[in-house]
């Protein structure tokens, strides 16, 4: 998922394209659905403190966890896969401007 930022510098429109960390999409969906958080940590298997980092870009989506999100979401793990290289690919390329 990418948002799209316009911004107008001398009548010029600049577009720039940032890509969402999937955690922020994973905390949208999880409370689209009315789930506690403390509960889906635990059938992830995780502490809820680590879900939280996740909510707020502080940890990555791993392919292991991907696996559990598809199995409890029903939302495919290369779906999860694909966010979190997207996100890491333009973290890593506003980084080298």
């Amino acid at each position: 998922m990418v948002k799209e930022l316009k911004t107008t510098i001398k009548r010029k429109p600049i577009y720039s394209a940032i890509a969402i960390h999937p955690g922020e999409i994973l905390k949208d969906e999880i409370e689209s659905r009315n789930l506690v958080k403390s509960q889906f940590a635990n059938d992830l298997g995780i502490f809820p403190g680590h879900l939280s980092e996740l909510f707020k870009g502080k940890r990555h989506i791993s392919a292991s966890l991907a696996l559990k999100l598809q199995d409890l979401l029903d939302i495919s793990a290369e779906t999860w896969m694909n966010l979190q290289v997207r996100h890491d690919l333009s973290v890593a390329r506003a980084l080298k401007k």
